[in-house]
């Protein structure tokens, strides 16, 4: 019987971890510009960015599910505990390229567009990279 109670214990905390580190690799971000993923265009606005495994998955701010990719595990970056997404941008092009939860070690990294790998040629050394924080969100 103590043994069978432990073993649902376990089942239980660990159901419960495990929902809870879920729930955190979601990040609502209010991007103030244009940007693109995957050769579309988004407009300026609230989204909300959240990573599972390799796949990263973006709403709208009516929660509704816009894009969805696989992505690369990336390091060497430290975020607070709000998460971060990068952008890269060429003049007035901006190309979602990161996304950085509070709860992971890692971040995603989405593979280049072919437009933004078009620029990246066409203007070495003209890229800016810019972060912008996002916060957990609570839905």
């Amino acid at each position: 019987m103590k043994e069978t109670a432990c073993r649902f214990a376990t089942l239980a905390v660990m159901c419960v971890l495990a929902t809870f580190a879920h729930a955190q690799s979601r990040i609502t971000v209010n991007v103030p510009f244009s940007f693109v993923m995957s050769d579309r265009t988004f407009p300026a606005g609230q989204y909300y960015v959240s990573s599972e495994r390799d796949k990263l998955t973006v709403q709208n701010s009516a929660s509704k599910i816009i894009f969805m990719t696989i992505t690369n595990p990336v390091s060497g970056r430290h975020v607070g505990p709000t998460g971060e997404v990068v952008f890269h941008c060429y003049e007035t092009q901006c190309f979602l390229s990161e996304l950085w939860t509070p709860v992971q070690e890692y971040g995603d990294q989405l593979f280049p567009a072919r437009y933004e790998k078009e620029l990246a040629k066409a203007k070495p050394g003209q890229r800016t990279e810019f972060a912008l924080l996002g916060r957990q969100c609570t839905r």
